[in-house]
C-alpha cells in the first residue's frame, strides 16, 4: 500500500472520528449553550423558564418539549407543548445558534390578575438596567433601553420561516377575561397570515391579520380586519377605560433605527377606515370618522420621549402636524405644539368627525384659516403653564349655516333649559313673554355687576380671554376634573342655547368654535348677546334670568335693584342653586362675602361704571323679602365639598386678576 493511500485512509479515518465525536457531544453543547442564553433571559424578565427535553433533531434541528415560563410567584404564564428549530450549523461551533426556521406546537398565554396579584405584570416592569440611580430620590424609565429591548430582539433573531399552530391565549383579570384562537400561521420569507377568533366578554368576533417582517431593513408591517360583518372592536378597552374603539380594518407599517447608542426612532404610518370612538369624556354620542392617517415619527432617548414635527394627523380630509415631548430631567415636563398655516377653511370645517359637533354638520364656508397651539406645562409647577391657542382667518365667509342657524337669537327664540341631560322648562325669549325685558330696562349696575364677575372684557375681546382659559387648565389639572370651564358670556351664551350640558372634550371643542363663528361673523351684536344672557341665565332653584332672580330674592321689579342686591345676583351666577349658603340662618350676608363686594365694586369703580360716592357708601347687606327666604337655614359645615370654592361659589383668585 502507498504511502498516499495510506494518507488517504488515515484522515478518513480521522474525519470519522470527528464526526462521531461532534455527534457524541453535540446535545451536551446544545444544553450548554440554551442553558446559559435561559440564564440571561431570565435576569432580564425575572421569571424562570423551564423545559422537559432539548436536543438535536437531525442534522441542524433543535426539539424543545414542554417549555413553560414561570413568573415567581405566580401560575405559569407561557407553555409551549413542541417547539422544533432549524438551527444554522456554521453558528454551533461558535456558541452563537442563528435560527433559520420555528414549527411552534400548541402556545399557550395565560394571563391572570386578582386583587393585585397577577403573573404577567412584571413584564411592564423596569429591570436595574434601564432604571437609572440619579440622586438619592429620582428614578427615571430609560426609553430609549425600552425600545430597543422590544423591537432589537424582534428584527435580531427573526427567522425565515415559523409555524405557529393551534396557539390559543387566555386572559382573566378580575371580572374582565377574553379567550383567543390563532388558526395556523405560516410566515414565509417575513410574509405572513393566520385568522383569529375571540371571545370578549361573552362575545364572539373574528379577525384576519396579515403583514410581513423584513429583519435585514428592520421594517414590518401588518393589516388587521374584521372577518365579520360587525366592524374590528378594540378588546379590554372598553372595559378598562370605558372606551370603545371600533374600524372596518387597520393598517399599520414602521422601520426601527437606533443612529447611536443614546437614540431610537420609530418611524411609519398608520391608516384605520370606518373609525368609531365612544367615550363619555369624549362626547355622548358615537364619534365617526370615514378615515384616519398619520405619518409617524417617535424619537426616544434616556429620559425622554418624542413625537418628532415631522409627524402629521390626518381625519377625513384635515391634516395637522404635531409636536409632543416629555422629559423626566431636570423635572417632568410636557410640551405640545401645532402650527397649521394656510388651511382652506371649507376642508378643516367638512372634516369635523361625524357625532362630535353636531351643530356644524353641513356647514359651507369659504377661505382660509391658520392655527396655532402651545402647551408647556410642568405637573409638580402647574401654575407655571404655558397656554396659547388662536385661530386665524384670511377671506373667510360663513356662506351656509349647517344643522343650526346660529343667528336664530337675533329674533325671538323658544329657549329650553336642562338639568341633568334633561329638559326641564321652556320659554319665549322674545317681547311675547312678559318677563322678558330688552337691556335697556336693566339697570346699568346689574349689567356691569355681571360683566364684573363673569366677563369684564366682553364689549372688547372676540369671544375669548385667553388668561381665563389657561387658568382654567391649571385649575382642571390640579384637580384631575372638569372643575372650571373658563368661558365668556359669549361662551357661556353658546353652551346654554346650541349645546348640551355635558362637560366633555368635544362639547368645550364645539362651544369654542360656535362663539369663534358668532364673534368673527358678527352673527350677533353684543348687546344682543347679553340681553339674551340676562334673560335665560339660570339664578336659582328653577329660577330663570334677572326678572325672575329679582322677584324670587327680593320681590321686585328687576329695573329697581340696587347696587349691593345686583352684586349678590353676580355672585351666585356660578353655582345659583347654592345661594342659601351665603347666609348666616337669620338671612345676613355670611362676613366672607364683604372681600367680594369689595373687588367688585373697587374694579366697576376704576371702570367708571359707578361713581365713588356709590363705592364708598356701598354695605355688602342685602335683605332677601322674596320667596328665597324660606330656603336659607343650613349652616356653612353642611356645605358639600364639590360646592365649596375659594371664598365661597365664585373663583375669587380669577376675579382678584381681571
Amino acid at each position: 500500500m502507498s504511502n498516499r493511500y495510506k494518507w488517504l485512509l488515515g484522515s478518513g479515518l480521522l474525519l470519522i472520528m470527528l464526526v462521531i465525536s461532534f455527534f457524541a457531544i453535540r446535545n451536551p453543547l446544545l444544553r450548554y449553550v440554551i442553558n446559559n442564553r435561559i440564564k440571561l433571559i431570565e435576569q432580564r424578565i425575572g421569571a424562570d423558564i423551564a423545559y422537559q427535553t432539548i436536543a438535536f433533531h437531525g442534522l441542524t434541528g433543535v426539539q424543545i418539549n414542554r417549555l413553560c415560563v414561570l413568573p415567581s410567584p405566580g401560575d405559569t404564564l407561557l407553555q409551549i407543548n413542541k417547539i422544533n428549530v432549524a438551527v444554522n450549523a456554521l453558528s454551533i461551533p461558535g456558541l452563537k445558534l442563528r435560527v433559520n426556521q420555528v414549527i411552534m406546537d400548541q402556545p399557550h398565554m395565560r394571563l391572570w390578575r386578582r386583587d393585585g396579584k397577577s403573573n404577567y405584570l412584571f413584564l411592564f416592569q423596569s429591570s436595574e438596567d434601564t432604571l437609572k440611580k440619579l440622586d438619592t430620590t429620582a428614578r427615571i424609565r430609560d426609553y430609549n433601553e425600552l425600545v430597543k429591548s422590544i423591537f432589537g430582539p424582534v428584527f435580531r433573531y427573526i427567522p425565515r420561516r415559523i409555524e405557529i399552530r393551534q396557539a390559543q391565549l387566555n386572559a382573566d383579570m378580575d371580572d374582565y377575561s377574553f379567550e383567543l384562537v390563532m388558526d395556523d400561521l405560516t410566515m414565509h420569507d417575513g410574509r405572513f397570515s393566520t385568522l383569529l377568533k375571540l371571545m370578549d366578554n361573552g362575545q364572539k368576533k373574528q379577525w384576519k391579520v396579515d403583514g410581513g417582517i423584513d429583519s435585514q431593513g428592520h421594517t414590518m408591517n401588518f393589516k388587521l380586519a374584521s372577518n365579520d360583518t360587525l366592524p374590528f372592536e378594540m378588546p379590554y378597552l372598553e372595559y378598562r377605560w370605558d372606551l370603545l374603539l371600533a374600524f372596518d380594518s387597520l393598517q399599520v407599517s414602521l422601520s426601527y433605527s437606533t443612529p447611536s447608542n443614546e437614540l431610537s426612532i420609530l418611524k411609519g404610518k398608520a391608516m384605520a377606515w370606518q373609525q368609531v370612538i365612544h367615550h363619555p369624556d369624549i362626547s355622548p354620542y358615537d364619534v365617526n370618522l370615514s378615515r384616519g392617517f398619520t405619518n409617524f415619527n417617535f424619537r426616544f432617548g434616556q429620559s425622554w420621549a418624542e413625537v418628532d414635527s415631522a409627524t402629521s394627523i390626518t381625519y377625513n380630509n384635515q391634516r395637522f402636524h404635531l409636536f409632543a415631548r416629555y422629559d423626566q430631567l431636570p423635572e417632568n415636563r410636557i410640551q405640545l405644539f401645532v402650527n397649521e398655516t394656510n388651511m382652506d377653511a371649507q376642508a378643516f370645517f367638512g372634516s369635523l368627525p361625524a357625532g362630535l359637533f353636531t351643530n356644524l354638520a353641513g356647514i359651507k364656508v369659504s377661505g382660509t384659516l391658520d392655527f396655532n397651539l402651545i402647551f408647556d406645562y410642568y405637573p409638580r409647577r402647574p401654575d407655571y403653564l404655558v397656554f396659547h391657542s388662536a385661530l386665524e382667518s384670511d377671506d373667510f365667509k360663513l356662506l351656509r349655516y349647517g344643522a343650526t342657524n346660529f343667528a336664530i337669537i337675533n329674533d325671538p327664540f323658544i329657549y329650553t333649559a336642562w338639568e341633568k341631560g334633561v329638559p326641564v322648562r321652556s320659554w319665549m325669549v322674545g317681547p311675547e313673554n312678559p318677563d322678558f325685558r330688552p337691556l335697556d330696562q336693566f339697570p346699568a349696575h346689574l349689567k356691569y355687576a355681571i360683566m364684573t364677575s363673569e366677563d369684564g372684557a366682553f364689549y372688547h375681546h372676540r369671544g375669548f380671554i385667553p388668561d381665563a382659559i389657561r387658568e382654567s387648565i391649571i385649575t382642571n389639572l390640579k384637580q384631575k376634573r372638569f372643575a372650571r370651564g373658563g368661558s365668556t358670556i359669549s361662551m357661556q351664551l353658546v353652551k346654554n342655547v346650541f349645546l348640551n350640558r355635558n362637560k366633555t372634550i368635544t362639547r368645550k371643542l364645539e362651544e369654542m368654535l360656535i362663539t369663534w363663528l358668532i364673534e368673527h361673523e358678527r352673527l350677533v351684536s353684543k348687546d344682543r348677546m347679553l340681553e339674551v344672557y340676562l334673560n335665560i341665565i339660570e339664578t336659582g332653584p328653577g329660577i330663570y334670568g334677572m326678572t325672575e332672580a329679582a322677584r324670587y330674592y327680593f320681590n321686585k321689579e328687576v329695573k329697581n335693584l340696587n347696587l349691593a342686591e345686583s352684586i349678590f345676583l353676580a355672585s351666585i351666577v356660578p353655582r345659583p342653586k347654592a345661594f342659601k349658603y351665603s347666609f348666616t340662618e337669620d338671612g345676613k350676608l355670611k362676613p366672607y362675602l364683604e372681600s367680594y363686594y369689595s373687588l367688585v365694586s373697587s374694579k366697576m369703580m376704576s371702570k367708571g361704571w359707578i361713581p365713588p360716592e356709590a363705592f364708598n357708601s356701598l354695605e355688602p347687606e342685602v335683605v332677601l323679602s322674596g320667596p328665597a327666604k324660606y330656603q336659607i337655614a343650613a349652616p356653612l359645615d353642611t356645605i358639600p365639598e364639590s360646592g365649596k370654592e375659594k371664598r365661597g361659589f365664585f373663583n375669587f383668585d380669577w376675579l382678584k386678576k381681571h
